[in-house]
C-alpha cells in the first residue's frame, strides 16, 4: 500500500472512530447524567405533592385545635346541648371549613355526636361505618393522655381515603381535665386530589397501595430516595412522561397510599435533541474537515512527494543527481508551512490590533451621528412631521444600542474590576430610577431602607437595577405595580423586585 492509499485510509477511519466515540460517550455519560437529573426532578415534584398533602393536614390540625380547645365544645361533650349543634354544627360550617366530618367522642369512647357532609353536592351523608368500627376497635385516634397531643394523618378506607386530625377536648385556656377527643376529617376524593394537582401544576394521582397496578416492590424502595420517612422512586413511563411515586403510611404505620406525579420529559428530550444536534453537526464538521484536509494533503503534500519521487527516479535514470539535489534541500512543504505560519501570525496581530481599536474607532462616528441627530431635533424639530420625529428617535435608539455594544465589547475585553463605595439601598434605587422613563400607568412602591449602609460598585449595581426595572416595566404594558424592597439577610442585604406583570413564559423559564 503506497503513501497515498495509507493517508486516504487513515483520513476515512479517523472521523468514523471519533463519531462512534462521541455517540458512545453521549449515551453513557451525557444521557445517563441527564436521566439522573430527570429522575431527581421527578422525585422533587413528588416531594412537592407530599408537601401539598402535608399542608392540607396542617390546615386540618389548625382547625381541630381551634374547635377542640373551646369552652363551648368542652360543655357540649358533657351535655350534648342542642344549641351548640344549631349554632355551630350546621352545613355552612362544614362548607366554610372544607371538612367532611366532625366526630365528638367522650372519655368512654362513645360518639356523643357525629356528622358527615358532602362538600361536592352540599348534602349531609352518613359517617362511613368502616371508620366507626375503627374507632371502636382502636383508641389511637381518640384516647388522648396529653393536652398537647394531636394526631394527624391518613385513614385508609375502602371507598375513599380519609385525612383526619384529632385533638383532646379542652377549655379555651387549654386546660383539662381532658374530655377525650374531637376528630375532623376530609375525604381524599377525586376533587381533593385534583386540588392537590392544581397546587403543584402537575398531573397527580393517589391510589391504594394494595392495588396490583400501583403496588411497589420493596426492592425498588431500597434504592429510592426518601422525603422524611416516605420512600420515593421514579421511572420513565413513556417518551413524554416520567413518573414519580411515593408510598404513604396511614396513622397506624401501615403502607396505605401511593402518590404518583407525572413529570413531562421536556428536560430530557431537550437534552437529547441538543446532544443529537451537537453530534450531527460535529460529524458533518469532521467529515467536511476530513474532505478538505484530504484534498489539501493530496494536492499540497502527496502530489509533490509523488512528483519528487518521480524526479528522483528520473535522476537515477539520467545519472545526474547534482542538478536537482539542491531542490530537495528547499522543501516546498516546509516553506509552505513556514509561509502559513507567518501569515497566521500576522493575521493574529491584526485581529488583536483591530479588537483594541474597534471600540474607540466606532465611538467617534457614533458621537457625530448622535450630535447631528440632536442638532436636527433641536434646530428643525418644529419643522419635522411625525415620520421625521420617528426617524430621529430610531437614530437615537440605534446609537444608544451601538454604544451599548461597544461598551460591552470594551468591558468583556478587559478584566472586571469593582470600584467599591458606600451608599444606601434607597439612594441606589433612586439613582437607577432616575435613568428610566417610568410610565404613568405603573405604580411604584419603593420600600428600600434609607439608613442602612452597604458597600457595592455603585455603577455596576445601578446597571443591574436598571435592567431589572426595565424588564418589569416591559412585563406590564397595560399598567400594574412594581414594589422594590430591601432587607438584611444572613449578614447581607437582599433586594426584591416584585411586579404584577405577565411573568416569564414557560418556554423561556425552562431555559
Amino acid at each position: 500500500m503506497n503513501l497515498r492509499r495509507k493517508t486516504m485510509f487513515s483520513m476515512t477511519i479517523a472521523p468514523i472512530v471519533i463519531i462512534v466515540i462521541m455517540l458512545v460517550g453521549a449515551k453513557f455519560i451525557l444521557l445517563d447524567s441527564f436521566a439522573s437529573m430527570e429522575a431527581q426532578l421527578a422525585e422533587a415534584n413528588v416531594k412537592r405533592g407530599l408537601s401539598a398533602l402535608a399542608k392540607v393536614l396542617s390546615e386540618l390540625d389548625n382547625t381541630v385545635r381551634d374547635w377542640a380547645a373551646w369552652d363551648d365544645t368542652y360543655r357540649f361533650i358533657q351535655d350534648a346541648n342542642e344549641d351548640f349543634k344549631k349554632s355551630n354544627l350546621v352545613n355552612e360550617t362544614f362548607a366554610n371549613l372544607e371538612v367532611n366530618m366532625m366526630i365528638f367522642i367522650n372519655s368512654q369512647g362513645d360518639i356523643v355526636y357525629g356528622k358527615a357532609y358532602n362538600i361536592t353536592d352540599s348534602s349531609e351523608m352518613p359517617i362511613p361505618q368502616e371508620f366507626v368500627n375503627l374507632l371502636s376497635v382502636n383508641g389511637l385516634l381518640w384516647n388522648h393522655t396529653d393536652p398537647e397531643n394531636c394526631i394527624t394523618g391518613i385513614v385508609h378506607l375502602k371507598e375513599t381515603p380519609l385525612l383526619i386530625a384529632s385533638h383532646p377536648i379542652l377549655t379555651s385556656q387549654r386546660e383539662g381535665p381532658i374530655r377525650e377527643a374531637l376528630i375532623i376529617g376530609r375525604f381524599l376524593d377525586d376533587a381533593a386530589v385534583k386540588k392537590l394537582s392544581e397546587s403543584i401544576f402537575l398531573p397527580l394521582s393517589v391510589t391504594s397501595f394494595n392495588n396490583s397496578e400501583s403496588k411497589i416492590e420493596f426492592q425498588s424502595l431500597h434504592s429510592s430516595t426518601f422525603f422524611e420517612d416516605v420512600p420515593i422512586y421514579s421511572s420513565p413511563i413513556s417518551a413524554d412522561y416520567i413518573e414519580g411515586c411515593a408510598v404513604i403510611k396511614d396513622v397506624y404505620g401501615n403502607f396505605a397510599l401511593t402518590m404518583r406525579v407525572d413529570t413531562p420529559r421536556d428536560f430530557y428530550k431537550q437534552a437529547l435533541n441538543s446532544i443529537l444536534f451537537f453530534v450531527a453537526n460535529l460529524a458533518i464538521s469532521i467529515i467536511a474537515i476530513v474532505i478538505i484536509a484530504t484534498l489539501i494533503i493530496d494536492r499540497g503534500v502527496l502530489s509533490r512527494i509523488e512528483r519528487l519521487a518521480t524526479n528522483v527516479k528520473q535522476l537515477g535514470k539520467n545519472g545526474n543527481l547534482s542538478e536537482h539535489l539542491s531542490w530537495t534541500d528547499k522543501d516546498e512543504v516546509a516553506l509552505l508551512a513556514e509561509a502559513i505560519e507567518n501569515t497566521m501570525n500576522e493575521r493574529i496581530k491584526a485581529i488583536r490590533t483591530l479588537a483594541a481599536m474597534v471600540g474607540h474607532d466606532l465611538r467617534n462616528p457614533l458621537t457625530g451621528i448622535s450630535g447631528a441627530a440632536q442638532y436636527l431635533k433641536r434646530r428643525y424639530g418644529s419643522l419635522l412631521d411625525e415620520k421625521g420625529h420617528e426617524m430621529l428617535e430610531i437614530i437615537e435608539k440605534d446609537v444608544q444600542y451601538s454604544n451599548k455594544i461597544i461598551n460591552d465589547l470594551l468591558e468583556y475585553s478587559t478584566a472586571i474590576r469593582l470600584d467599591i463605595s458606600k451608599t444606601t439601598p434607597k439612594l441606589l434605587v433612586t439613582e437607577a430610577l432616575s435613568h428610566i422613563a417610568f410610565p404613568k400607568n405603573i405604580q411604584l412602591i419603593d420600600s428600600t431602607q434609607d439608613k442602612l449602609k452597604i458597600e457595592v460598585d455603585v455603577d455596576k449595581m445601578k446597571r443591574v437595577f436598571i435592567n431589572l426595572i426595565r424588564n418589569a416595566v416591559d412585563a406590564m404594558p397595560n399598567g400594574g405595580k412594581l414594589t422594590i424592597t430591601s432587607e438584611k439577610y444572613n449578614g447581607e442585604v437582599k433586594f426584591v423586585f416584585t411586579d404584577t406583570g405577565v411573568g416569564i413564559s414557560e418556554e423561556n423559564l425552562s431555559r
